[in-house]
């Protein structure tokens, strides 16, 4: 006998292969993730309105009742190519109690604590755009921003000062020395909203806080998601270095620092980044809820752990599909959940922890 397959064999062979192959794919594909102990995670149980596909980022409201998820429906970043998805949850029932369809592509994702509003801001690589929206009647207003401080969009936004003017991320800027973060001047308006610099895309000295040293030609490259740590200073995810900056006031020893992550050894990026903290009130907690995004998997997951040490710092490691505990001190990241298709948004939601009195 021919100690090679015939032709017609070798078919057969590599059909039973490929077919094997892809059933481990589809195995793979459809596996859930899987979290660590002690923490739990579960499938939220609201289902997407009709059309509403890669849920990204998520924000809750301040009574911690109902959750906001941007859905991006394909939309390219530039905006082109029809209407993204803001959907409003009963997080209780995973009822819809809202379906908007806004014209661009939805990225980050906040509620304005001093009015009650969802802002979202839009077309991360081009044409930036931010979409005011009444919590509620849905009505929203779409606003522009001039071109020659924003080369390329907007990504993520926070509200952090008592004027009600929130930061927000200038990402995709196709100049180094044009603005990373930028500050609204005024109210938005619908045409050309005016803004200031807060930190441009070269600072002049970074300090690095893993290795204790001033590192210079540091360049934020890939801005994405942001938020603020409990001290009120601005946490910005840039994708180009692996890293989480640190954005202090520009009278602070060393007003921006750099905290380079590695996960199992390995540099990684990271997209959202949070602390268990509400992004709405401000409010931390020692137990709630963290709601995650898988985009791929057109999902939301709930993570819960019996107790969330004050202040911990949770990172979506988008690349290789985990979501993170950050220690800030060393950039060491350590998986809590892995095994996402696509992760992204996170949002924590506290629950409050009432505090015995002595003799009860």
């Amino acid at each position: 006998m021919n100690s090679r397959l015939s032709r017609a064999a070798r078919r057969l062979a590599a059909t039973v292969c490929m077919g094997a192959a892809v059933l481990v794919g589809v195995e793979q594909a459809n596996a859930a993730p899987v979290a660590i102990a002690p923490y739990t995670l579960t499938t939220f149980n609201g289902v997407p309105p009709g059309g509403a596909t890669q849920p990204d980022d998520l924000a809750i409201s301040a009574d911690g009742k109902d959750l906001w998820v941007g859905y991006g429906n394909g939309v390219a970043t530039d905006g082109s190519g029809g209407p993204s998805s803001l959907v409003e949850y009963d997080i209780s029932t995973g009822a819809v109690l809202k379906n908007i369809s806004i014209p661009g592509h939805l990225d980050g994702l906040k509620i304005n604590p001093f009015s009650g509003d969802i802002w979202a801001t839009e077309n991360e690589d081009a044409n930036p755009t931010l979409a005011i929206v009444d919590e509620d009647s849905g009505a929203f207003k779409i606003s522009t921003f001039s071109t020659s401080s924003i080369t390329g969009g907007l990504d993520d936004l926070v509200f952090g000062s008592d004027t009600g003017n929130p930061f927000v991320v200038a990402s995709s800027q196709s100049d180094t020395t044009k603005p990373v973060i930028i500050q609204l001047s005024r109210k938005p308006k619908s045409t050309i909203t005016s803004v200031q610099s807060v930190v441009g895309g070269a600072p002049a000295t970074v300090f690095n806080v893993v290795t204790g040293a001033t590192e210079t030609g540091d360049q934020i490259g890939d801005p994405d998601s942001m938020t603020l740590d409990p001290a009120g200073e601005l946490v910005l995810d840039n994708r180009s270095d692996d890293s989480l900056y640190i954005v202090r006031s520009p009278s602070a020893t060393n007003p921006v620092l750099r905290v380079p992550l590695k996960l199992g050894g390995v540099p990684v990026e990271v997209n959202d980044t949070i602390f268990t903290k509400s992004a709405t009130t401000l409010e931390a907690s020692t137990a709630g809820t963290i709601f995650i995004t898988d985009t791929t998997a057109n999902k939301i997951y709930v993570l819960t752990k019996p107790y969330f040490s004050p202040n911990e710092v949770y990172t979506a490691a988008n690349v290789v599909k985990d979501v993170g505990l950050v220690d800030l001190n060393t950039g060491i990241v350590t998986p809590v959940v892995t095994g996402f298709q696509g992760v992204h948004g996170l949002a924590f939601a506290p629950t409050l922890v009432e505090i015995a009195e002595p003799g009860n």
